[in-house]
């Protein structure tokens, strides 16, 4: 659940935020998983673009940001 109203607002209103780039990355590698294995999590998007998503090089659009968001989320939770 948000923490903060602000996110609590973010939350309500679909918008998901996304940690930084390098984040993204520690979070799946400390978990032991691949870009292929978050790819088939979020569905319908390559382990290149989840690549692109890690580097900054690119950023998700909805639903994949929503989805990308909570699989973060929960990476981070289980830490």
């Amino acid at each position: 659940m948000p923490e903060t109203v602000a996110e609590q607002i973010r939350f309500r209103l679909g918008v998901h935020r996304l940690p930084e780039p390098t984040e993204r990355r520690a979070l799946r590698v400390d978990a032991g998983l691949t870009l292929q294995e978050i790819a088939n999590v979020i569905g319908n998007v390559t382990p290149q673009a989840v690549g692109h998503w890690e580097r900054g090089l690119r950023s998700p659009r909805e639903p994949l940001r929503s989805r990308y968001a909570a699989a973060l989320r929960a990476l981070k939770a289980a830490n």
